[in-house]
């Protein structure tokens, strides 16, 4: 099964697989008051194939412009698969967007009790 692009509402995320690497990077917003709705889904799609290709997992988030507080509890579910999986998982923020700091800020806490994942901002 190959991992299709996202685009919901004003989220975009562009997937590229190579080397031992899925790349997942977003683009837009996140405005929905529930993205777990198509972010779960897609999340799980995303660990499955890491699953089979031994592929590590990186979210890049640069340049998403914004996202709201219910964008957090898929990212920290995708978080948590990941380390489940024992895949290797790099979540990449702007750290200089307030609204990404803040929000990563929570993820960061989780991913430092796991061996498999690091929240980093550029």
């Amino acid at each position: 099964m190959a991992l299709q692009d996202l685009k919901v509402e004003d989220l975009e995320i562009k997937v590229s697989s190579a080397r031992g690497k899925i790349e997942l990077t977003c683009r837009g917003a996140i405005h929905s008051v529930s993205p777990d709705e198509y972010l779960n889904p897609y999340f799980d799609d995303v660990v499955d194939e890491a699953v089979r290709q031994k592929s590590r997992v990186v979210c890049n988030f640069v340049e998403l412009e914004y996202m709201n507080s219910a964008s957090i509890p898929p990212l920290i579910a995708l978080l948590r698969q990941l380390a489940e999986n024992k895949i290797k998982g790099e979540f990449i923020y702007d750290s200089k967007r307030k609204v990404q700091t803040a929000s990563f800020r929570a993820l960061d806490v989780i991913a430092r009790k796991s061996d498999y994942t690091v929240v980093k901002g550029v």
